[in-house]
């Protein structure tokens, strides 16, 4: 009979708990996971504490999202909390697109929101998936497209090295990180940097060097803006525009170009290569053209024409063929090229047609391997590496007067003539055309590459600058050869001449001055500890009245 009160007052404790209104405090706990990606289920956790700093438990507590956002599922909307912690959780999936949510918890008249929970892209997409080489301004920027691999021989020079750069995108535009990217070479040898997994932007980088096997010689071709775009073909061009193919001709040496290039691709007879039978190997300019590929998993591209983040049935995709390298360019599979099988069936498959969500998506890159120039010579049969078109002998010119020229070159030459407005003097362009034997331009890859014209004779008569659009040294585009501009003026200030003179007709020098203004070249042949070349192409000389 005794106990009968002890155990009145454990009743009217429990009561007491039972019979709360609410938590006494409500908090926000965590997202898991961290960095929640479209299709990840994630886990919001609030925490509910009694009057007396206890975990509350049973408390009924109802979510919802601060906005209403199309394409993300909240469930449950009510959960109790949990015995012993005090949690209560509550579950969203983000299906369409990148986007961020602010989760709200209510409970006994107390309101706690989440801070905004930004859900980040998906897999990689095929429209988003780019690789280049480089960089020129900065990570994955590309625009670095050649090496200087071989010597005036074409003897091999192996270990040249460039980085290139894979990056991942989902369908959204946003980095994927974590990816792994696998990649595949015509020639050379490709080494992961960072085991080839996307870092926290989405880039993937490698380093590629220039080994064993070589490029592979391939038939001329013709370039087309529109290639085939079939089940088996990509609809890849046959070489890359900064090639310009589309202004290929026989010989390269034609200045200025002629304006009706056909794309078709010249063959010319190897200054250097001989068969067995003692005739000559032909080359053209894709014989000199690696291709690379990088693959990942992911989903094809697709153009969202309704904008609700999800391909639907009739929007248009980018249809792919199982990754392969494209050795001869031809946008097809042969039976020489390396390929992936993605589905396992031990042989190729062109497109099937439909929009893949799980997939082997690729894309291919192309670096040219060039040569050393060699010693000037004129006729295309023979190789000519290195010509000045304008006159080296007998370059005669002095001041304008009244805007006209008194004198000038010899006629028939290359040479032009531009009155210099902050001097006043005359000026007269050189052309050097400068290529490897195999109608390469020169792989430039530091600043100071290229021509200069007389850069180490201080005490010259002459200014000499260079004309050329980037003089910086490096180079964004690789035609068959390259016309370096060059330009040499009258040094002299018209205002501190002869007494009498004036600038609007200064007064010829007598007797006339020589100069001689030699040419000089210089060429890096790789971004990372590469090979300098430097050689001498000639000289300009004349007189300066």
């Amino acid at each position: 009979m005794r106990l009968r009160p002890f155990v009145s007052m454990l009743a009217v404790t429990a009561l007491c708990a039972c019979g709360s209104t609410g938590p006494a405090s409500m908090s926000f706990v965590s997202v898991n996971p961290p960095q929640p990606r479209i299709g990840d289920v994630v886990t919001v956790s609030f925490k509910l504490v009694d009057d007396r700093g206890l975990p509350l438990a049973g408390q009924d507590v109802a979510f919802k999202l601060q906005s209403d956002v199309a394409g993300v599922d909240l469930s449950p909307k009510v959960f109790t909390s949990l015995k012993g912690s005090g949690i209560a959780t509550t579950q969203l999936q983000v299906k369409s697109r990148v986007t961020s949510v602010i989760v709200v918890a209510t409970a006994g008249g107390k309101t706690v929101l989440s801070p905004p929970i930004s859900v980040a892209g998906s897999v990689p997409n095929g429209r988003q998936f780019t690789f280049q080489c480089g960089p020129i301004a900065g990570e994955a920027s590309g625009g670095r497209h050649a090496l200087g691999a071989y010597d005036e021989s074409r003897f091999l020079i192996a270990g040249e090295k460039i980085e290139c750069t894979a990056h991942t995108g989902d369908r959204n535009g946003d980095g994927v990180p974590g990816a792994l990217v696998s990649f595949l070479t015509e020639a050379g040898t490709i080494g992961p940097t960072e085991v080839s997994l996307t870092n926290v932007v989405g880039n993937a980088t490698i380093l590629y060097k220039t080994s064993f096997p070589l490029p592979a010689d391939v038939d001329p071709g013709k370039f087309v803006w529109t290639p085939e775009n079939d089940l088996n073909h990509t609809g890849e061009l046959l070489a890359p525009t900064w090639m310009e193919p589309y202004m290929w001709i026989a010989n390269p040496l034609q200045f200025p170009r002629p304006a009706n290039a056909t794309g078709s691709e010249p063959s010319r007879f190897d200054p250097l290569r001989k068969k067995p039978d003692g005739t000559q190997y032909r080359n053209n300019p894709r014989d000199n053209l690696v291709t690379m590929i990088a693959v990942t998993s992911g989903e094809e591209g697709y153009l969202d024409a309704n904008n609700n983040g999800v391909w639907d049935q009739g929007e248009p995709i980018n249809d792919l063929t199982e990754p392969f390298v494209d050795a001869n360019d031809n946008g097809k599979w042969d039976e020489d090229e390396r390929f992936i099988d993605a589905n396992g069936d031990k042989q190729w498959n062109g497109k099937n047609g439909q929009w893949d969500s799980n997939t082997l998506i690729w894309v291919q890159e192309r670096l040219l391997w060039t040569g050393i120039p060699q010693t000037p010579l004129d006729t295309v049969g023979a190789g000519a590496t290195v010509k000045v078109i304008s006159p080296t002998t007998a370059l005669k010119f002095c001041c304008p007067s009244n805007g006209q020229t008194q004198c000038g070159p010899p006629a028939g030459t290359a040479c032009s003539q531009a009155k210099d407005e902050a001097t006043d003097s005359a000026s007269v362009e050189v052309t050097v055309f400068i290529s490897d034997p195999w109608f390469n331009s020169p792989a430039t890859h530091s600043n100071g590459d290229g021509c200069t014209l007389g850069a180490e004779m201080p005490n010259s008569p002459v200014i000499t600058t260079t004309l050329d659009v980037n003089p910086d040294g490096i180079r964004l585009l690789y035609p068959a050869g390259t016309f370096s501009r060059l330009a040499v003026q009258d040094k002299r200030d018209p205002n501190i001449e002869q007494q009498g003179s004036n600038k609007a007709n200064p007064p010829k020098r007598f007797p006339p001055v020589q100069f001689t203004q030699p040419i000089t070249c210089k060429f890096t042949s790789s971004p990372i500890g590469g090979n300098v070349v430097k050689f001498d192409v000639g000289s300009v000389t004349g007189t300066i009245e």
